[in-house]
């Protein structure tokens, strides 16, 4: 029997294995291409179950697709793609008394910020691509944004996962309590807690490799396990995620610095003003909305963002800020209103398309390094050095993102010489390759993270051990097999 005449006696939702939905589904937002063997979209728990059934019997693997915005290839898989987006996309419920809202996997995460605004609640972290990705994609990613300094990532408001294991039986994982098989999975982290958690990254945001140092920490979390697993340990199929109320008052403030390394220099005086988000943007990430208010003089921008509770409170907020940015710093812009706040910010959010439309024809990113993260006391150094490297090798570059969080996005441009066929020669290849493990070098000398929020996926997964020792890398492997025996989840991620 055909793979596709599997699905046709069972299966209500849709199941495609045509040219142009193969073509489609074998990208995604990397550099990557893996052409699957079949698109499933399920309806229900009950297609999520059959299509695991056929991935085992034809020995296929299996992986979870949102909106393919993943920059690492996270979603690619040469078996079966499960895309949630077409059904599996509801909000389930809104608790409004215990603050809490259940949603499929699916569900966009733009489209949930609406529905959350009408009754004065939201979800804090907001990555770039709020507009088009999905729940399931952020919690797999550990997802943050802007907010991820005043509110962190994702992973803080994951209350309950259920799930599918390899061999499509059930589970479930909340606050304290989880099913009996993933009770007796964790076992064996308990003893090793401590030294787990210990020799995790010391930073702010982390979404490299599995987050066991989340599931004892603060309390006993298993549903954290799923944060940042990249579909590689069990199919979700519903998630419950905490919610807060909107802020009463807000205020934005554009600050102008001349340079990446000045506006480094003084992060740690703006931290201490407490702001919810604190954004770099450089110039050749600006687009025409913003870039008016430097005059067109290089240099650097910064958003940051306060939420406060009385509005007399703005007097405070801007004297503080003035007195930690002087003398190089300058406010050039502030905004208090909800209209004014967003136009503004979406300058911030368009960072990324800015930094696509920079290297048009031959000029290539490079991007294995783009989501490195150090703590606020080495990000001045670290940046320090890493420009130096760009200078050395005369090569441009962008650089943008979350500076309260000590992690900015940054790429380096590449000539391409032989533009016709879109392959680096041999010498350019050496330098990207020396500049990787000199960047994730000084990251591992500084415990910093390869990977903040964007995730390991394809590209960073050979790199883990740049963060991780020995010990934290046998309890991973662990982890996999116990979950996943049969590697048929999303291989080639995370573990590569």
């Amino acid at each position: 029997m055909d793979i596709l005449d599997e699905f046709k006696f069972s299966f209500k939702g849709d199941v495609s294995n045509e040219t142009w939905i193969k073509d489609y589904y074998s990208v995604d937002s990397s550099n990557h291409q893996i052409y699957p063997e079949l698109v499933c979209f399920p309806k229900d728990e009950d297609d999520i179950k059959i299509s695991l059934n056929s991935a085992i019997r034809n020995g296929l693997s299996i992986s979870c697709r949102g909106a393919g915005t993943s920059l690492l290839g996270q979603t690619l898989s040469n078996g079966l793609i499960l895309d949630f987006t077409r059904y599996m996309n509801k909000i389930l419920g809104i608790d409004l008394q215990s603050n809490f809202v259940s949603v499929q996997p699916g569900v966009v995460k733009g489209i949930l910020d609406k529905e959350l605004r009408k009754h004065n609640k939201f979800l804090p972290p907001n990555p770039a691509s709020s507009n088009y990705c999905t729940i399931g994609g952020m919690v797999s990613n550990n997802s943050s944004g802007p907010y991820g300094l005043g509110y962190g990532s994702i992973l803080k408001y994951l209350q309950q996962v259920d799930f599918n294991y390899y061999d499509g039986s059930r589970g479930f994982a909340k606050d304290g309590v989880c099913d009996d098989r993933l009770r007796k999975l964790l076992l064996p982290l308990i003893p090793a807690h401590y030294e787990i958690t210990s020799a995790y990254p010391n930073v702010s945001k982390n979404s490299c490799g599995y987050r066991l140092d989340s599931v004892f920490t603060p309390t006993y979390s298993p549903q954290r396990i799923f944060a940042a697993s990249e579909g590689t340990l069990a199919i979700v199929n519903s998630l419950k995620l905490k919610i807060l109320d909107l802020p009463i008052f807000r205020s934005l403030f554009i600050v102008y610095f001349s340079s990446v390394q000045k506006a480094c220099m003084y992060s740690r005086k703006i931290l201490s003003t407490s702001p919810v988000a604190l954004e770099l943007l450089d110039t050749p990430v600006m687009d025409s909305s913003i870039k008016y208010v430097t005059k067109n003089k290089d240099g650097c921008l910064l958003f940051i963002e306060y939420f406060y509770s009385y509005n007399e409170e703005i007097n405070t907020i801007t004297s503080l800020l003035r007195n930690a940015i002087y003398p190089e710093g300058k406010v050039l812009e502030q905004a208090h209103d909800l209209n004014s706040i967003t136009n503004l910010w979406n300058s911030r959010r368009n960072a990324l398309n800015m930094a696509i439309r920079y290297t048009v024809g031959n000029r290539k990113p490079f991007t294995i390094f783009e989501d490195t993260a150090v703590s606020i006391e080495h990000l001045y150094d670290y940046i320090v050095y890493m420009l130096a490297l760009y200078k050395k090798y005369d090569l441009p570059y962008v650089i943008y993102g979350h500076l309260g969080n000590g992690n900015l996005h940054t790429r380096p441009i590449i000539i391409d010489s032989n533009e016709s066929d879109g392959q680096l020669d041999s010498k350019q290849m050496k330098i990207l390759e020396d500049i990787t493990n000199l960047i994730f070098k000084k990251v591992q000398e500084y415990r910093g993270t390869i990977t903040a929020e964007h995730g390991d996926g394809i590209s960073r997964a050979p790199y883990i051990r740049n963060v991780y020792n020995d010990f934290i890398l046998s309890y991973f492997t662990y982890v996999k097999k116990a979950f996943d025996p049969l590697n048929i989840l999303n291989p080639g991620k995370i573990i590569a």
